[in-house]
């Protein structure tokens, strides 16, 4: 070890500095990875428009478009005990908050879309108590109820339910409503039209007419079914651009590629109890004929896929293409590394001052990027678990280190010990080796001394003699104390002893078992409350 350090007493490093030094380093990283990364990974996120040239005459509507947040409640981990449920769900929850909280404080929208699937299970069987403390925790979780902007709402299949069974609400639809609104519906942003379809209830009434043997053209649609309102919404002229929002993808080819911003393979078809991964064909290409979009947004599918359908003819916007972006899930539980959610730019302009209406901007008026939130899961497992284990290694090396070194110097005193004899044994157990000159006994006595006594020495703490004393747990551990003072002019002293077998046995018992033990319980108590005061802050601020 470099003469340096020891000359500075930094090495062997002390109980307090080790303990101290972890405390210190876990606050930081608790502080960084629970609060400012959320912030700090947010900073590449920008909304598209800005790298427009700017123009006196242009309005620009900006859209937050998130994808399934589905809340988890006790259903979501059947295999899980009680315990781990709960866990579960707090982390979860927290993950969301923090999200949301950094999300809506860097873009500040102007409007926000949820593309559906809001609650892992909104479609079980419950009590209506049940469903609404559990719609409650969603929009506590996004603050909703203090947002001043437009907020939307799309169902999805763990909104609704998809299929029959016996696990699915038949109530599911209407508590839906009660709570986040229709289930299709239009409106106008930025003068763009924006389109919300029930992929969930398209699907269903899909399979119907499948089996039926009808054409969409020739399909007597449910009446204010998602068929139903698409005709309805086709049979008038719209020359504004055209935005779908779909909880389920549209159809595309088997190899179909989704960029390089996906985490692993493709959208494919396929379907199975309560869910479908995409629309039919058939279903697909009428919405692409009926409504003729200028760009689709899509979810269900937890990671992120751009892939551009062709058009039966050309869009508002003269493109014969329209692209199709599914949105990234906006929770970490939904087997994705890397969260994210959509920013849109809506642009148009003002041809008049006189005027109100405004008319879409020339190509391009819309404008869309993804952006990324932490990778929670990544953290825990890559950054938190190495840590937990390198602080228990570190703890574990001290309490040998202090432990072996405690046990060399008793076998240093053990020959001295025996050359004592069997008479000299209580001797070696008392506090002093002045025991004649106090007059005092083994066990506790008071001792009153004559102001002409001038051979007591100076007060002391700890026995200056034979007393042994040994360093357990970084902490002073002695076969006896003793205390001087004076009172009513006269000095006094009082003097505590304990046997031999107990200072010598707590060596070996408390440093390392012990030791270790309390060693991290004081290492971790400072960063939980630091967790816990990130937590509150995500959840109150």
């Amino acid at each position: 070890m470099p003469g340096f350090l020891r000359n500075l007493k930094l090495w062997p490093p002390s109980h307090i500095m080790v303990v101290n030094g972890l405390r210190g380093a876990w606050i930081i990283v608790v502080l960084w990875y629970e609060i400012y990364t959320f912030d700090h990974i947010l900073q590449d996120c920008q909304w598209p428009d800005i790298h427009q040239p700017d123009a006196p005459d242009a309005r620009i509507a900006r859209v937050l478009v998130v994808a399934d947040p589905q809340i988890v409640d006790h259903r979501s981990y059947p295999e899980r005990n009680p315990l781990m449920k709960a866990l579960g769900q707090f982390i979860i929850d927290l993950n969301l908050r923090r999200s949301w909280h950094s999300t809506i404080n860097r873009v500040q929208p102007h409007a926000v879309v949820f593309l559906g699937d809001l609650m892992d299970n909104g479609r079980a069987t419950m009590s209506n108590s049940e469903y609404n403390a559990y719609a409650a925790r969603f929009f506590d979780i996004f603050k909703l109820r203090d947002l001043s902007m437009p907020t939307f709402f799309l169902p999805g299949n763990h909104d609704l339910g998809l299929g029959e069974d016996v696990s699915f609400s038949l109530e599911a639809p209407m508590r839906y409503t009660s709570h986040f609104g229709p289930w299709n519906h239009k409106t106008t942003i930025g003068n763009h039209t924006i389109l919300f379809i029930d992929a969930v209830a398209l699907v269903e009434e899909d399979i119907v007419r499948a089996d039926r043997g009808f054409s969409y053209d020739n399909w007597p649609a449910v009446a204010g079914g998602s068929v139903d309102f698409v005709k309805r919404f086709a049979a008038h002229e719209h020359a504004s651009p055209i935005v779908l929002f779909t909880h389920i993808p549209l159809a595309r080819p088997l190899d179909a590629d989704c960029g390089p911003l996906r985490e692993r393979g493709t959208i494919r078809q396929g379907h199975g109890l309560g869910y479908q991964n995409t629309l039919s064909k058939e279903a697909s290409q009428f919405l692409l004929r009926s409504l003729g979009p200028s760009l689709i947004f899509s979810g269900d599918d937890h990671d992120y896929c751009e892939y551009s359908h062709p058009l039966p003819f050309s869009s508002a916007s003269g493109s014969t293409t329209v692209r199709e972006i599914t949105v990234k899930s906006f929770s970490m539980a939904m087997g994705i590394r890397r969260p994210g959610f959509q920013l849109l730019s809506l642009i148009s302009t003002v041809p008049a001052i006189e005027t109100l209406t405004q008319l879409p901007n020339s190509p391009p008026s819309l404008l869309d990027t993804p952006c990324f939130l932490p990778d929670q899961l990544g953290i825990y497992l890559s950054v938190y678990l190495p840590f937990i284990l390198v602080s228990v290694l570190c703890l574990l090396a001290f309490n040998v280190q202090r432990t072996l070194a405690g046990g060399n110097k008793q076998a240093q005193r053990q020959p001295d010990i025996s050359l004592r004899g069997k008479h000299s044994e209580p001797d070696s157990c008392r506090a002093n080796v002045d025991y004649e000159l106090y007059r005092r006994s083994l066990g506790s006595s008071v001792t009153e001394d004559t102001d002409e006594d001038h051979v007591l020495p100076l007060p002391v703490t700890k026995p200056a003699g034979s007393g042994r004393s040994s360093k357990v747990r970084g902490r002073s551990s002695t076969s006896s104390h003793s205390w001087a003072f004076y009172l009513l002019g006269r000095r006094r002293r009082i003097s505590l002893s304990l046997p031999c077998s107990m200072a010598n046995s707590e060596v070996h018992e408390v440093g390392l078992v012990r030791g270790l033990f309390s060693d991290v319980v004081d290492v971790a108590w400072p960063p939980l409350l630091a967790f816990c005061v990130a937590a509150w802050c995500a959840t109150h601020v």
